[in-house]
């Protein structure tokens, strides 16, 4: 009997250990955004950056609660590359889509991007996704959404 309750303690503690171990599966994820030639908006920015299989990750004002580059720092400068950084679950698919949103009417009309790199490392995961990789400066004009990349 007391051998049988130690035996159903450890799996327990098993199970638990294996739930918790499951939960606090993190992942750092750094987004670079590369500016080119003109400044690019002051406004709040919303990603939405999607993963194969599902699941994404997004926020309502990039800069403020994803910026990296310090207090004060002036982001999408012309030409220039400026890091935003997110600490959520990990997803077992790579990103396979991009979006970045602002308000309507509130964006510099042309703000112009060579590209935006997306990194993720966790856990037993290294990955590097960049969209808008073709070498063209990307205008953002009329204020549509920023996007790049096809989910199957």
């Amino acid at each position: 009997m007391a051998q049988a309750t130690v035996l159903l303690f450890f799996v327990i503690l098993a199970a638990i250990a294996s739930t918790f171990h499951a939960q606090v599966n993190q992942c750092e994820y750094v987004i670079m955004i590369h500016t080119g030639s003109t400044k690019g908006p002051t406004v709040k920015l919303k990603p939405l950056i999607e993963a194969v299989g599902g699941g994404n990750i997004n926020t309502t004002n990039l800069v403020k609660n994803w910026g990296d580059m310090g207090k004060g720092h002036t982001y999408f400068l012309p030409n220039s590359s400026d890091r935003f950084k997110y600490n959520g679950p990990c997803f077992n698919g790579r990103f396979c889509y991009f979006q970045l949103r602002g308000k309507k009417g509130e964006l510099n009309p042309h703000w112009y991007v060579h590209n935006i790199t997306v990194t993720t490392k966790g856990e037993g995961i290294d990955r590097v996704r960049v969209f808008f990789s073709g070498g063209v400066e990307i205008d953002y004009l009329y204020s549509p959404p920023l996007n790049d990349g096809e989910c199957p």
